[in-house]
């Protein structure tokens, strides 16, 4: 198993000597490394380096003694230093962490330094970085783009949700169907590095044996509990994706409500376990919701409130013409031409939705259906008539289906 190494850098802090950790590091665990708090480590090693010296370590750990929190590395060697300006041969790195700080170097950028601790002409330090500093300066956690992920996000929305599962914050995220809500959370949880566990509500018939387990008839009459992979699931670190949570039956809630709220626990006992009363969830572990909210959704629910207010709220919506224009070209390999004329066809449907003029509307996940049949030979205005009008009652010539064939004959 390759090592994990952790770099810091001196600098004056109030006037003393600190080593803080360089931006844009994480824990093995993939919980961001807080730039603001001090490292203790071998101070005379710390001493005999001018101020400013990067150091490095195969060992960090955050402690807590009394109201302060600070980390602690293990041995610290000098980083990036000529050979003669090294005190003794024991306090030169080893190869593999010289070649590991090139490789931080060369996926943070150079702003973040600057974001991190900026100096001023005597080394006191006078701005500490944010996370969301560290965040945009870590290449690895940059925005999907359509050109990398085929995949388009506002950087606020896409930060938010990175930022929250970093910090362990429950979120629920709400827009229309088909805006790629899913597959952000997927996506975001390959780049923390974290294991996510998806949980189709909206097919959950029955909750209880779902999420808590069932009991089953053995061989000889014997009842035995057996605890529902959720169970083992919330006791781990990672994310669990609560998909289409608007679609789960109302007494999804009750289960719910202990593991979102300051208890933090599941409670098994009204499934009737055998050995458990209730299962705490780990620490490490966030719950991220999706919900598409509106009557053209069928079978979605009116969330509670209550259930709703243990989420922070992320909204989602399509995205800009000429952005989905671009996915679909991408995704597709369809021409721009013909990737306008469905998304245009579709922002027109969208519109005609929000007027309340019609009862549906066209997600992306319908213009990339339309898209793929362009490029397996239909025309644009076959693909769309085969994915878009079986939405809409009516006749082709009638109601609403016959409104949007209209629109498709302008086009």
């Amino acid at each position: 198993m390759a090592k994990h190494y952790y770099f810091f850098k001196t600098m004056k802090v109030s006037g003393r000597q600190r080593l803080r950790p360089l931006p844009g590091q994480k824990e093995t665990s993939g919980r961001p490394i807080e730039g603001t708090l001090n490292v203790q480590a071998d101070t005379r090693m710390r001493e005999d380096y001018p101020l400013g010296t990067v150091f490095g370590s195969e060992s960090l750990e955050l402690r807590c003694i009394g109201s302060t929190t600070f980390y602690s590395a293990g041995k610290i060697y000098p980083i990036g230093l000529n050979n003669g300006d090294y005190h003794s041969a024991d306090h030169m790195p080893s190869r593999e962490m010289n070649e590991a700080y090139e490789a931080y170097k060369d996926a943070v950028t150079p702003k973040a330094h600057e974001e991190a601790v900026l100096f001023t002409e005597n080394g006191n330090a006078t701005t500490p970085g944010t996370l969301l500093a560290q965040m945009k300066a870590d290449r690895r956690m940059n925005a999907p783009t359509i050109d990398t992920e085929g995949f388009h996000i506002a950087d606020k929305d896409w930060y938010l949700l990175v930022r929250n599962i970093m910090s362990k914050v429950n979120t629920m995220m709400v827009g229309p169907s088909g805006t790629g809500k899913t597959e952000l959370v997927l996506l975001a949880c390959r780049k923390l590095g974290l294991e996510c566990n998806v949980y189709d509500m909206g097919s959950m018939y029955d909750p209880v044996s779902g999420l808590l387990g069932v009991h089953r008839l053995q061989k000889g009459g014997e009842s035995v509990f057996d605890y529902a992979k959720f169970t083992q699931d919330i006791q781990k670190p990672g994310v669990i994706l609560l998909d289409e949570l608007s679609r789960a039956p109302v007494t999804t809630n009750n289960i719910l409500f202990p593991c979102l709220d300051s208890r933090r626990m599941l409670p098994v006992e009204m499934a009737g376990g055998d050995e458990l009363r209730s299962i705490a969830v780990h620490p490490d572990c966030v719950f991220i919701a999706t919900a598409n909210v509106g009557a053209e959704y069928t079978g979605t629910m009116s969330l509670d409130r209550a259930l709703v207010g243990r989420f922070f709220p992320l909204e989602l919506d399509y995205m800009p013409l000429d952005s989905e224009v671009k996915v679909l070209t991408k995704r597709c390999g369809i021409t721009p031409a013909d990737a306008e004329n469905i998304a245009n066809v579709a922002l027109t449907i969208r519109n005609l939705y929000g007027k309340q003029e019609i009862s549906c509307t066209i997600s992306t996940r319908e213009t990339l259906a339309a898209a793929r049949l362009v490029a397996d030979g239909w025309t644009s205005l076959e693909a769309m008539e085969l994915t878009f009008l079986p939405l809409f009652e009516g006749t082709r010539t009638e109601g609403e289906r016959g409104m949007v064939a209209k629109i498709f004959m302008t086009r």
